[in-house]
């Protein structure tokens, strides 16, 4: 056994004889990982790219070599093999937490047992894995100047994490399923720190605690989750979720054999599944219509368009989720989500890594992961759906599936969304709630308030004109009024003038790529407006003095209030910016959300 140590898991870092070993260089530690993981010898000519593009190549030659000699020099071990043209590493000569890790997973799926049967063996080397997992790879470790290397960072941060995950559950199954309570309670711990927002990890813990007779700590399981569903994604437990705390609540006794284990991810990428989808039925109908059940040939591409914040992310979940989808394609579901400025190669290697779940995702080309999942998914009978996204070259990668395969895609650009379709009979256009809908969302968020009042409750829901990004922060914000005792009625004429639900919040699902917070609404609703040039912009706001609920108006009003002859260039801009929708008489409309955005502009922009 080598007396050197590279652990990745968690911060990296090298030890020799049990001591640290401090690298003069940066980079080196940085090589070291990525030749620890590298399959094959590396040529010098990837790894000074990788690692210095910015130099030319005679300094990123010289600054490749200066790293191999911290390397080299600082250990008397021989464990870099270097010749004039490759690199590599001695596995032989070093011990590699993750490689370490890596061979324990490989040996469990030797035994090739179903998944949730695990022999005494199978037990032992899990144990061990995740023994080893002490954090995420490379923990806070990236490098300034390299973003092609903390890609790959990242990448390898994702599916160790899966990993990690997957075994994390399959010794909670199974000590659930051999009535080990207190240990599958143990395991059921460490997997939720992992993916807090699980809800059927939630349920076992909160089984496993029932089973062992601690039923209070089942309620606080429970209320964990319901806090965690409410402050990250501002919505409800699933039904499964609420009918578990009913049945604790009615006194139901609970024996060992109530503890059902998990059951594995079915293949593919899927997000997490939205518990709160109400009024979209007819939507959802629709749209399985085109993938197929009616009986027809699934129709290849679907485009779904809307307003910004009308709820096309979480249709798409859980289209992802029906399960009629599993029947359709039984190859799986394929999901990406891109928005304004999307890493395209992390997400295809996301893609990429579901068909090698075993490898370590490589660094490769766009078009080369590209052009292999289209080989793979050509006898496939699979659904890709890409969300959010902001311009038609960016799915070009992502167009792979093949004859049997259907896609959809969604977007709240109007042009994006006819530049994708082939047809115009390809795009669906997602409506807003209608009220009754409106008010059972409001009702499932906050009932509390709406039993109280309800008549301001479906006064607000006309106003919020059915958008559910809206009625979902108004009924957080109520919920959470309510929930201190106070009195709702002013907030409730406040969510009314709209001002309040601008500057809160949107769900964390809501994430802008980048970013540790959650923006605000009045910030998402900034990306449809960011671009557009200063005249245009101006002229979007002043649109904002029109009387809202609802605000439309004609070509004739906007030239008046534009001041031009011919206001239809620009209003053509906002249609396909998802800003202005055309109705019916040739008038347009602006949702009231949009309106007060399109005044918070105005009192901010200075006339051109």
């Amino acid at each position: 056994m080598s007396d050197l140590h590279l652990k990745l898991f968690g911060a990296p870092r090298l030890e020799y004889q049990g001591q640290p070993i401090v690298l003069n260089r940066r980079k080196a530690l940085a090589l070291a990982a990525y030749l620890a993981l590298a399959e094959e010898h590396q040529s010098r000519d990837t790894l000074a790219g990788l690692l210095w593009a910015e130099l030319d190549h005679k300094h990123a030659h010289g600054a490749l070599r200066s790293s191999l000699s911290a390397l080299t020099t600082a250990i008397p071990v021989e464990w870099i093999e270097a010749n004039r043209s490759t690199i590599a590493m001695d596995k032989t000569q070093v011990q590699v937490d993750v490689s370490e890790f890596l061979t324990l997973l490989i040996q469990v799926r030797a035994h090739n047992h179903a998944d949730n049967l695990l022999c005494d063996a199978c037990v032992d080397w899990l144990r061990r894995a995740v023994a080893l997992y002490a954090d995420d790879f490379m923990l806070g470790y990236s490098l300034e100047d390299c973003a092609e290397y903390n890609d790959w960072v990242f990448m390898q941060q994702e599916w160790l994490r899966l990993e990690y995950a997957g075994a994390l559950r399959r010794l909670c199954n199974h000590f659930a399923e051999s009535q080990q309570i207190e240990e599958a309670i143990a395991y059921a711990h460490r997997w939720l720190a992992v993916d807090t927002l699980h809800e059927p990890a939630h349920r076992l813990l909160i089984r496993l605690h029932l089973a062992s007779g601690h039923r209070s700590e089942a309620l606080r399981q429970y209320k964990q989750c319901v806090s965690l569903l409410e402050t990250e994604l501002a919505t409800v437990p699933e039904e499964q979720t609420l009918k578990l705390y009913e049945e604790i609540q009615a006194g139901q006794p609970f024996t060992n054999h109530t503890v059902l284990p998990t059951t594995p991810p079915s293949i593919g990428l899927l997000p997490p599944l939205p518990a709160l989808m109400i009024g979209r039925d007819g939507a959802m109908r629709d749209i399985l219509e085109r993938l197929g059940t009616d009986g027809q040939e699934p129709q290849p591409l679907t485009v779904i368009q809307g307003w910004p914040g009308i709820g096309k992310s979480t249709l798409v979940a859980r289209l992802a989720h029906h399960p009629m989808i599993s029947q359709l394609f039984p190859d799986g579901v394929l999901w990406a989500s891109l928005g304004e400025t999307p890493n395209l190669l992390k997400e295809l290697l996301l893609w990429s890594s579901v068909f090698t779940a075993r490898e370590a995702p490589r660094l490769r080309k766009i078009e080369d992961i590209s052009a292999q999942l289209t080989a793979i998914l050509h006898n496939k009978r699979m659904l890709l759906i890409v969300d959010d996204i902001w311009k038609p070259e960016d799915v070009v990668p992502f167009r792979i599936g093949g004859p049997n395969c259907a896609s959809v895609f969604t977007t709240r650009l109007n042009d994006v969304a006819m530049t994708l379709a082939p047809t115009a009979q390809a795009i669906f256009r997602l409506p807003v709630l209608a009220e009754e809908a409106g008010l059972e969302l409001l009702t499932k968020l906050t009932p509390d308030t709406v039993a109280a009042h309800p008549a301001e409750a479906r006064t607000l829901i006309r106003d919020l004109e059915g958008l559910p990004l809206a009625i979902q922060v108004a009924g957080r914000l109520l919920q959470t009024e309510a929930r201190f005792g106070w009195g709702v009625i002013e907030l409730l004429a406040e969510l009314r003038e709209g001002a309040r639900i601008l500057q809160s919040h949107a769900p964390s699902d809501m994430l802008v790529a980048g970013q540790e917070t959650s923006p605000t609404v009045a910030t998402l609703l900034r990306r449809s407006t960011d671009h557009l040039d200063s005249e245009t912009r101006w002229r979007y706001a002043v649109l904002g003095l029109f009387v809202p609920k609802p605000a439309t108006f004609d070509l004739k009003a906007m030239s008046a209030v534009w001041a031009v002859d011919d206001p239809r260039p620009t209003a053509r801009i906002l249609v396909n910016r998802g800003l202005l929708e055309p109705v019916s008489g040739g008038r347009f409309q602006l949702h009231a959300l949009l309106v007060l955005h399109a005044r918070a502009i105005l009192q901010e922009t200075t006339i051109p």
